[in-house]
């Protein structure tokens, strides 16, 4: 019987919220107040930016995320043959191999985008290419979306069509420099 009025008094006592001197620790009558931090605690500050965004170089999309995104572009496996002079210098395009030492490298550098553009080439000459996309720079909306994953914007258009239209140049240059221009814009290697 002695532990039950022990028991009953803390659970009057809990029902109540009288701690001390039956005062109410919120100092509300009412007990509705929300208490904040007690004596000798410290609140925190707002929460920080939950990443940090680099500044400087951007990185470059992995390799075989720029292969798999043209296939997909594409409706073709990243192994089709199209891809041939890409995967042999998959580590030169930024790759890596850790079995022979060469780790990723994010940097788009001059000698890789020169090779990137010359890996390029089959896939603009491809039979997929031209049949899903007959007419370019006419069908680079089609083409940024399914390259970039979303619908250009008008500035996009005009930055990639102008210098081609622009320029003068044949036909069957246009349709190649705008395939390589499409998959090699920053929107397109860089995350």
């Amino acid at each position: 019987m002695k532990h039950l009025t022990a028991i009953g008094a803390l659970i009057l006592v809990s029902c109540t919220g009288s701690v001390e001197d039956g005062k109410n620790p919120t100092g509300d009558p009412g007990g509705m107040e929300q208490p904040g931090p007690g004596p000798g605690i410290e609140t925190l500050d707002p929460a920080k930016a939950p990443f940090a965004v680099k500044q400087g170089t951007p990185e470059l999309v992995p390799f075989k995320v720029r292969v798999r995104r043209i296939a997909s572009a594409l409706n073709v496996q990243p192994n089709h043959p199209m891809f041939a002079e890409m995967w042999a210098n998959a580590v030169q395009l930024g790759d890596y191999d850790h079995a022979n030492g060469a780790l990723p490298d994010g940097l788009w550098i001059g000698s890789r985008i020169a090779l990137w553009m010359d890996a390029l080439k089959p896939v603009c000459a491809s039979t997929e290419m031209k049949t899903l996309y007959p007419n370019l720079p006419g069908d680079m909306n089609a083409l940024i979306r399914n390259a970039w994953g979303r619908l250009p914007a008008a500035e996009d258009v005009a930055d990639l069509t102008t210098p081609i239209t622009e320029s003068g140049v044949d036909a069957a240059t246009a349709y190649e420099s705008t395939c390589m221009a499409v998959f090699s814009a920053a929107e397109f290697v860089y995350r």
